[in-house]
């Protein structure tokens, strides 16, 4: 039971660290960027955009705004490649 319990907390501790964000990246005109890549080998594009899309959420929070007006891309892992997106964002 144990064993079990430990393997469940690391699994959720993967899980919180699965996407690599480059961070927000300024792109003039009140736009922002955000490029994003799954860690695991195993997650999706729309994975990738949800943790991005929450990192945007907490940036324009920080700011004492909201997202707002959002662009979003992704493709899926391949052979050799994982997972990633992109998403263009502005806090209003």
């Amino acid at each position: 039971m144990k064993k079990a319990i430990w393997i469940v907390a690391c699994l959720v501790t993967l899980a919180g660290c699965a996407t690599s964000s480059t961070g927000v990246a300024p792109l003039g005109d009140g736009r922002y960027m955000l490029h994003g890549s799954d860690l695991t080998g195993w997650g999706t594009a729309n994975e990738v955009k949800a943790a991005l899309l929450k990192e945007a959420g907490e940036f324009c929070a920080k700011q004492g705004k909201e997202l707002s007006q959002v662009y979003h891309s992704g493709k899926e892992m391949g052979f050799i490649t994982s997972a990633n997106a992109d998403i263009t964002f502005r806090c209003k």
